[in-house]
């Protein structure tokens, strides 16, 4: 072979080689940045959309739990309410009671005499529920009270009345009560329990304490006829409310006046009493009401709601301004997050409640401590 056509067939190699190895053109540079670009866009509209899904199911989540533990809470307190004066007489049942605790900052208050108590708030607020019930493990029926001095009452027998324990006592027309903490039982007659101001040993935790409870004026005025009724040592008057922040708190108000925070999220609590005033035994669906009864032997069942308010503001209107959330009784009355009213527009977008979900938790709950009573 010649040097030449050496020469010509290593040039042709060359230009294939060069040809081969030519690369992508810009044309092709631009139409893969272009294509990248597009699967970069749908990759992160996928994120977003899973990210606000992931972030709604987690705060719905978060609201079915504050709103289930909130309803089951305030549920199984009324299941109690009314344990110790059940059977009280439709004349003392529903009385003011006077009482007195050294260690509040106020220490003189009252309350009503009664299960349940429903404070129906106004323009469609967070009512406030108190349940009132004792705790005694000594099954005492009622009793009559035959004297009564201001630290010593006398009963048919004192059977049940240990020292530690919290008592109403009833009398006089109209109907007084009062609030008393039994420091002794021991009184040679036999009858006799005592409720002073000095140092006593406690029954159920044999310690020597001081009585809070007793105040030493109060208590003289209760002649004979008078009723008494024992609540336990750990009786309870608990009040549940709701906070301007969403928390559902309760409150044991016979010896705190601190609430304890029990569930964030909820915004509303609404109650009703189930009143038995045709007195066919049962409550009909007319027969529920916000009103206080006069004739609190009636009161059969009390029906309440929480409404649960998820964390999650939403980009759009996920709750319909003209379809608010309903419970038993109605409407629940919305508020925009700023306090203004649920009707109107809201200074800023975060503020509209439409912008979030809820949750309704309902209950009704038999009075049974007081029906029992109603019928031994």
């Amino acid at each position: 072979m010649s040097t030449k056509t050496s020469t010509s067939a290593m040039r042709l190699h060359a230009k294939s080689l060069h040809r081969g190895m030519r690369g992508l053109s810009l044309i092709e540079l631009l139409v893969g940045m272009a294509l990248s670009l597009m699967a970069i866009v749908a990759i992160y509209q996928v994120l977003a959309v899973w990210d606000g899904r992931r972030r709604t199911i987690t705060a719905g989540s978060s609201a079915q739990v504050s709103g289930g533990i909130g309803i089951a809470e305030i549920e199984r307190d009324m299941q109690l309410s009314g344990m110790g004066f059940g059977n009280a007489s439709a004349a003392t049942i529903g009385c003011t009671v006077e009482a007195y605790n050294s260690v509040l900052t106020t220490p003189t208050f009252n309350f009503v005499f009664a299960p349940v108590l429903i404070t129906d708030s106004a323009s469609g607020a967070p009512d406030v529920v108190r349940v009132l019930y004792g705790n005694s493990a000594f099954v005492v029926n009622i009793q009559k009270v035959n004297a009564s001095t201001s630290t010593n009452k006398t009963l048919q027998y004192r059977t049940g009345f240990n020292a530690g324990d919290l008592v109403v006592v009833a009398g006089n027309t109209p109907r007084a009560c009062s609030l008393f903490e039994v420091t002794g039982n021991t009184a040679a007659d036999s009858v006799s329990i005592e409720h002073g101001t000095a140092a006593y040993t406690n029954v159920y935790s044999n310690t020597s304490v001081t009585p809070t409870l007793n105040s030493g004026v109060a208590g003289t005025a209760y002649p004979d006829g008078g009723e008494i009724y024992n609540l336990g040592p750990g009786a309870q008057l608990t009040q549940w409310a709701v906070t301007a922040a969403g928390v559902l708190t309760r409150t044991n108000l016979l010896r705190d006046t601190a609430a304890s925070e029990v569930t964030e999220g909820v915004v509303n609590l609404q109650a009703q009493y189930g009143v038995d005033a045709n007195n066919n035994g049962r409550v009909d669906s007319t027969e529920w009401t916000n009103t206080q009864p006069t004739d609190w032997t009636l009161v059969l069942a009390v029906r309440i709601a929480v409404l649960a308010r998820s964390s999650q503001l939403e980009k759009d209107n996920v709750t319909p301004r003209t379809s608010p959330p309903t419970w038993a009784g109605g409407n629940f009355t919305m508020l925009n997050l700023d306090g203004s009213a649920g009707t109107a527009a809201p200074a800023a977008i975060a503020d509209d409640w439409t912008r979030y979900r809820y949750r309704v938790y309902e209950t009704m709950v038999p009075l049974r401590n007081m029906i029992w009573g109603k019928t031994s």
